[in-house]
């Protein structure tokens, strides 16, 4: 997955031919499925730009899906996440990230890498799902992360795009990156980056930091800080 603050449209295309390489081939994904090389269980976006608020999913691996993104002007606040279902029975439109939940003061926007323990989850619903319960429930991402952390099995890497409901309030994309694996093979898998591009500043999973997914004009790659709530800002 990727998150994206800035005001160049061609950066999001640049980053999303990335992620569309590093999911039809992601070289450290078999250290937590072994055998499996792709993230081919859907994918999704949400978009706030100046022109519009854009959330797309579907059930379609990024790499085989036939889209053209729509038009971005202005200030750029982006979330792309490409999916790996650890239960194949969970997939479908509706399990594909980024997931979105309102109450009365905002929209949030949430996708999320990693595993989380939850006693008596429904049948047809997943973790991220109750993650994001736990968010709106606890008022906030901040409130909800020791609750998180403590239900996390294996990582909580979150990209969450807040869109506060008074008029004229600036669209608030922040990142957190926490994961409980030691093995060399799974670290790799879950590290995460900041870099830089022409327009902006990105947060990426490590696959994007590799070559052939890697975008050319990402630099200043640096790892992301751990176990903190990171707001990604130009």
């Amino acid at each position: 997955m990727f998150g994206y603050c800035g005001t160049s449209e061609s950066d999001v295309h640049e980053l999303y031919s990335g992620l569309k390489s590093a999911c039809a081939n992601d070289p450290t994904l078999p250290a937590i499925a072994p055998g499996c090389s792709a993230h081919c269980h859907g994918w999704g976006y949400v978009i706030q730009a100046d022109n519009g608020l854009f959330h797309y999913r579907t059930a379609r691996s990024i790499y085989e899906d036939k889209i053209t993104l729509p038009k971005l002007e202005g200030r750029i606040r982006a979330i792309f996440h490409g999916r790996y279902a650890s239960k194949p029975e969970l997939t479908g439109h509706i399990f594909s990230h980024p997931f979105v939940a309102t109450d009365d003061t905002k929209v949030t926007f949430f996708a999320h890498n990693g595993g989380i323990g939850v006693d008596g989850l429904p049948e047809r619903k997943v973790d991220s799902e109750w993650a994001l319960e736990q968010v709106i429930a606890m008022g906030g991402i901040e409130s909800a992360l020791p609750t998180l952390k403590e239900h996390t099995r294996s990582a909580l890497n979150l990209l969450v795009l807040t869109i506060d409901r008074k008029k004229d309030t600036p669209a608030l994309l922040e990142y957190f990156h926490f994961f409980k694996p030691k093995e060399p093979g799974k670290v790799e898998y879950y590290n995460m980056f900041e870099g830089t591009m022409p327009g902006g500043r990105a947060l990426v999973s490590s696959t994007l930091t590799m070559s052939g997914a890697k975008p050319g004009k990402l630099t200043n790659i640096k790892p992301a800080v751990f176990d903190k709530l990171i707001r990604l800002e130009t």
